[in-house]
């Protein structure tokens, strides 16, 4: 006779296979994340339209910046920006990125040029680097929160203490 509570460990290929399909599911829904949000990153390199990639009321964090809460706050933000940064490139060889759930992490390396002509690379310390968190509802991204130093070219460098 059989012990009830032994019933749990019972092998059903049914379902092995249900869970299987269910995996397979969440893997594909991480990886249809993933590429959004990695498409929202090649389409800010190309200065192309971001919207369609959003929710309306998307929220985006940048750093000295604060929150943009919605469509019309994150065009304040990109305004606000114009006159700083002309073009940013970020390298998808160095992308390191996590998912799960509703989440997406990407770290790595970006160069680009500020509208005075100064440009930055990635430096092998830390210039350039970069960690972008984006969450997201239904097919749409819903929050970028975005870890950078605006100061892109180390002109504030000499305030640190650390750095001197």
């Amino acid at each position: 006779m059989m012990h009830s509570s032994l019933k749990a460990f019972t092998y059903s290929p049914r379902e092995s296979t249900n869970a299987k399909i269910m995996i397979a599911k969440e893997r594909k829904m991480e990886t249809t994340k993933l590429e959004l949000a990695q498409k929202f990153l090649r389409t800010m390199d190309e200065a192309g339209n971001v919207f369609e990639l959003l929710t309306d009321d998307v929220e985006v964090m940048y750093p000295k910046w604060g929150i943009a809460k919605g469509k019309e706050d994150l065009a304040q933000l990109y305004t606000d920006l114009g006159p700083y940064l002309s073009s940013i490139s970020h390298h998808a060889e160095s992308f390191r990125c996590l998912t799960g759930d509703d989440q997406v992490c990407i770290s790595g390396l970006s160069s680009g040029t500020l509208t005075d002509g100064r440009r930055w690379e990635p430096d092998g310390a830390c210039g350039g680097q970069f960690c972008v968190w984006f969450s997201f509802r239904e097919e749409l991204i819903s929050g970028i929160w975005i870890y950078i130093d605006p100061d892109y070219v180390d002109g504030t460098k000499g305030y640190y203490p650390w750095s001197r």
